[in-house]
């Protein structure tokens, strides 16, 4: 079994993606583990990208956003600064997440290529705006810590974050054949 990917790409010298934030919206630092591992779960309990579902069936949410986080830190494929790792909050609750990294080995000169790890929205959050935040978020951290490019991908059929990467000027690539996860 296998299912389809839409990667994208943005150039390392590319324009920042700040947004405002809309009232009542404020950003804090991953830095409570337990905040973090909570948002990510609850996101994850409802994706709709078909190696999340599996996964979360497989395993369950909670257990599946610590083996990411875990993954993400620990500096084999990716390295990040935890400071990069941004909570979005509405009304002061935690509603989405994001984890841009980069990739070990594959820097340019002094430039890294970067990419976001993982991105999401609480259920009762989305459709408002908060992935489009998250994705500005995460390209002004890559830009800013210095990248010559970010890779992303998303699954073919998530049409909203297909719009977020095509509105911050993403280049689309051909669709890719990824197999599903064990």
């Amino acid at each position: 079994m296998a299912y389809w990917r839409v990667p994208f790409e943005l150039s390392g010298d590319a324009a920042q993606c700040s947004f405002e934030d809309p009232p009542g919206v404020s950003w804090k630092a991953a830095d409570d583990s337990e905040e973090l591992l909570e948002v990510v779960a609850r996101a994850l309990e409802v994706s709709s990208d078909p190696r999340d579902v599996a996964t979360v069936q497989a395993t369950g949410a909670r257990a599946v956003a610590m083996g990411m986080l875990e993954d993400a830190q620990a500096g084999l494929v990716y390295r990040c600064e935890r400071q990069w790792w941004s909570i979005v909050a509405v009304e002061g609750a935690p509603a989405g997440f994001v984890l841009p990294v980069v990739f070990t080995g594959c820097a340019r000169g002094a430039l890294d290529e970067g990419t976001i790890y993982h991105i999401g929205v609480v259920p009762e959050q989305r459709s408002r705006g908060l992935g489009r935040l998250l994705l500005g978020r995460a390209i002004d951290t890559l830009l800013v810590h210095g990248v010559w490019r970010i890779l992303c991908d998303t699954a073919a059929d998530n049409a909203p974050m297909i719009g977020l990467f095509e509105e911050c000027g993403w280049t689309r690539r051909s669709p890719i054949e990824v197999p599903a996860p064990l």
